[in-house]
């Protein structure tokens, strides 16, 4: 009973240590308030209160990316850095590399104690001429990227844009909107598995009645349109789960930049006789222009990073070929940084920014 009452007593005196060490931060920090905000202040006085407006957003820009600036220096830089070099390097099992040399490779790995050959790029050739699968695969996640970007983005938009109207039941059509989102991916790679099941033992009983009532591509063939044309549109109906499963977060950010347009646009908009056909071309589409950029950068990384080119990558990787797999994410990362700046460049152009302070 005693050893129970000193271990209660000690449980008991935990919260109460807890507390008097934050009793006694916080009485520093009003003891000393001077010295801990003083430099806040002086850099406010000295830098920012010196500043125009449009410098004063970038300054407070700056301020908010410095952590993440700092995270990416401090945790992420090196071991970035330390790959680059892997891709031109023949990698021990250790870690340990030699930059630029290629060694004969036996059954049990590179045999380090031959003579090497010098070829900087051994481990790109690898990539794009010897591996079969990866610019195959490489080439199709840039095309499927590039579709899904674009069909995403408009579904996003047009759902924002429905879910920001005034109707009955309007927060369980958000909610079911952006319940992928909240599923993890097992949850997910479950019910897909058991969507799959159930189609095929409907279509082993011979019910796949709908697709034999109709069929789209042949109707759409049927109307004369061009072969490309059908076989693009066929491809979203039958990708139409995925579409909305990867569209929350995006529908989430339209929304968001739908409901900070002004109001008094719209208020000035329906004073001239404007529709709401006319309202989302003219002030809705504009205002939300920059959330654009941001949607497309999202769902460019989102794509990429569900592609099948990862599985690929994984294996190299399970073969202890670091220099081989470091080579393939760094034209992995040099493709959606091609890719990412060509889309973002023809949008720029076409992006408008408001300002009420102008």
């Amino acid at each position: 009973m005693e050893n129970v009452n000193e271990l209660q007593n000690k449980n008991s005196h935990k919260p109460s240590s807890f507390l008097n060490v934050l009793k006694k931060i916080m009485s520093f920090i009003v003891k000393n308030w001077f010295f801990v905000f003083f430099p806040c202040r002086l850099i406010k006085e000295l830098i920012y209160d010196k500043l125009r407006y449009e410098q004063q957003k970038v300054f407070v820009s700056w301020l908010f990316l410095l952590p993440t600036i700092l995270g990416f220096i401090l945790f992420f830089a090196y071991p970035l850095g330390k790959s680059f070099l892997y891709s031109f390097s023949t990698v021990k099992s250790n870690g340990d590399f030699v930059f630029g040399m290629v060694f004969p490779k036996g059954n049990t790995g590179y045999d380090f104690s031959a003579p090497g050959t010098w070829d900087l790029w051994n481990n790109y050739k690898y990539a794009l001429r010897v591996n079969a699968d990866f610019p195959v695969s490489l080439w199709n996640t840039v095309v499927n990227t590039v579709v899904d970007t674009g069909v995403i983005t408009i579904f996003s938009l047009l759902v924002a844009v429905m879910l920001n109207g005034k109707f009955k039941g309007r927060t369980l059509v958000r909610a079911i909107f952006f319940l992928p989102v909240v599923f993890n991916s097992e949850a997910l790679e479950a019910a897909k598995e058991a969507t799959e099941g159930m189609s095929a033992v409907m279509n082993a009983q011979g019910s796949g009645v709908l697709t034999q009532l109709f069929d789209l591509k042949l109707f759409l063939q049927g109307l004369g349109m061009p072969v490309q044309l059908v076989t693009f549109l066929s491809n979203i109906t039958q990708t139409i789960y995925s579409t909305i499963s990867y569209s929350g977060i995006q529908i989430l950010i339209f929304l968001t930049a739908i409901q900070s347009v002004p109001k008094h646009l719209y208020e000035a908009a329906t004073i001239e006789g404007a529709t709401g056909y006319e309202q989302f071309w003219k002030i809705t589409l504009p205002m939300v222009s920059p959330m654009i950029l941001t949607v497309v950068v999202y769902t460019i990384v989102d794509s990429f990073l569900r592609s099948e080119i990862c599985d690929i990558m994984e294996l190299v990787l399970q073969n202890n070929e670091y220099g081989y797999y470091a080579a393939m994410s760094w034209l992995y990362i040099l493709v959606s940084l091609v890719l990412m700046a060509v889309i973002t460049g023809i949008l720029s152009k076409v992006v408008f920014y408001y300002d009420e302070k102008k």
